[in-house]
């Protein structure tokens, strides 16, 4: 398993989440393709490309709120 140095307990689960998240979308996105349905399919490949660029704020820890945690 990979270490999340400097990163609060929260960050590395709102990874996982991230990662779980791209699994099914990923999965939404084959489907979509699979029934012709490529305009689903874009869409669906910009929500991709959100969530990878959350996951990599998420684990730099630039994703932290302000004012909690101390």
């Amino acid at each position: 398993m990979k270490r999340y140095n400097g990163l609060t307990p929260e960050e590395p689960a709102r990874v996982t989440e991230i990662q779980d998240s791209l699994i099914d979308r990923y999965v939404e996105q084959e489907e979509a393709l699979e029934k012709g349905k490529k305009t689903v399919a874009i869409e669906i490949g910009f929500e991709i490309k959100e969530l990878q660029r959350e996951k990599e704020k998420s684990s730099r820890g630039e994703c932290r709120l302000v004012g909690v945690g101390g």
